[in-house]
């Protein structure tokens, strides 16, 4: 009878032991999931950030491009009207 009595305590025991294992498991899981997923937020916020410098780059290069054409522009007018304006003085004379 006592034998019995402790095995079943024994069995009760090990229940337990079982569900504590099974719940300390699952907790490290749940663990193991929400790191996986910060990590992926972080990554994508880095792939975001990543994309918005290369948009960045591409609108400076564009500004400088734009802005050599200008300045070039600006130059060759300049230059017409200077020579213009010696004929001008040409015809005058």
């Amino acid at each position: 009878m006592a034998r019995r009595r402790r095995r079943a305590r024994r069995a009760v025991r090990k229940a337990v032991r079982r569900k504590v294992a099974r719940k300390a498991v699952r907790r490290k899981v749940a663990r193991k999931a929400v790191r996986r997923r910060a990590v992926r937020k972080a990554v994508r916020r880095k792939v975001a950030r990543k994309a918005v410098r290369r948009k960045v780059a591409r609108k400076a290069v564009r500004r400088r491009v734009v802005r050599r054409a200008v300045a070039r522009r600006a130059v060759r007018t300049a230059v017409l009207r200077r020579l213009a304006a010696a004929a001008a003085m040409e015809g005058q004379t």
